[in-house]
């Protein structure tokens, strides 16, 4: 497949290569141009429209034997929870947080949907940025040319043309594709960042800085900080923000659970809390907030069911400056 895409590109860049337009009008030959890149678009939407799909189908199949498990083992509020969300896949609308009491066979299932997905998004998004890249370079060589002989009225038709492009969802939408495993979040920016000007510190531990890194990748030995339970985790975002969201990946490498507390500050005297998990598993544990103000966010690590430590890889705050 790999190799098939290449030969597609060659194609694409010997078709943008050997387009000329001196003795053609520009309209007509940028239209035939255009044909030629919304050809090549459309056939990487429809090779990843198809593995959306195919995804989709497994993941409903995953959830209907889930279910079946879950009945059998006369676990009603669970076989009812993924019920209800076979039918908001089949009926097409958006999924929504799991709460955090749901089966965590279920969770694992979501995560490995929403995993796939990601993967999908990020591969579609290179080969679309391949294709924009080649065509937005053949139209500044085309445009250049123009311009360089005088024909400047042609080359503001070239010029036209990169401006729609830009402006087409397809190519809007290749931006913020979040990285496989990590969950698609909105528009807004993480202010959670060492690179921001956000700070972090442990109460008992170390490596407190690696949660504001921006990187979620770890193992069983790096790439998490760590406490001796019970211990606190805090984030000085450096000034009050309006936060919509916050989220804290906890390590997630095998089945153990963690019992932690979450709070939030906007003068780091006085906090709220805002999320309680006496049994968590590892992975992305999310908060929904509305607009609250705040500059601190702490997590209270209570215990863990393998060992004393609480072990924490990335904490993020979504929200407006």
């Amino acid at each position: 497949m790999r190799r098939n895409f290449r030969c597609s590109l060659l194609a694409v860049v010997l078709a943008f290569g050997t387009t000329v337009f001196v003795g053609a009008d520009v309209a007509e030959t940028v239209g035939k141009y255009r044909a030629s890149f919304e050809k090549r678009m459309n056939a990487e939407l429809d090779e990843h429209g198809k593995e959306a799909r195919n995804l989709r189908l497994n993941y409903i199949a995953a959830l209907k034997k889930l279910k079946g498990e879950l009945g059998r083992a006369e676990n009603l509020k669970g076989a009812a929870q993924v019920l209800a969300e076979i039918e908001i896949i089949e009926d097409g609308e958006e999924t929504k947080e799991l709460p955090a009491d749901t089966d965590y066979r279920f969770k694992r299932v979501r995560e490995k949907w929403e995993r796939g997905l990601a993967e999908i998004r990020s591969a579609r998004n290179k080969k679309l940025k391949t294709t924009v890249d080649l065509y937005f370079k053949a139209l500044d060589t085309e445009k250049r040319r123009l311009t360089r002989v005088g024909e400047i009225k042609e080359a503001l038709v070239i010029e036209e043309e990169e401006k729609r492009v830009r402006n087409l969802p397809e190519v809007k939408a290749m931006v913020n594709i979040p990285e496989p495993g990590r969950p698609a979040v909105d528009t807004l920016e993480d202010l959670a960042l060492a690179s921001r000007g956000a700070k972090a510190s442990t109460s008992s531990g170390r490596d407190a800085d690696l949660i504001i890194d921006g990187k979620t990748k770890h193992d069983k030995q790096k790439g998490y900080a760590w406490a001796i339970n019970p211990c606190t985790f805090t984030v000085d975002l450096g000034t009050v923000h309006a936060i919509n969201k916050v989220r804290i990946l906890l390590f997630d490498l095998d089945n153990r659970r963690y019992s932690y507390r979450v709070f939030v500050s906007e003068d780091g005297a006085s906090w709220d809390q805002v999320r309680s998990n006496p049994r968590a598993r590892g992975g992305w544990q999310e908060i929904g907030l509305e607009d609250k103000k705040l500059q601190f966010i702490r997590v209270n690590g209570l215990s863990n069911t393998v060992n004393r430590n609480f072990h924490v890889v990335e904490i993020e705050a979504y929200g407006s400056q």
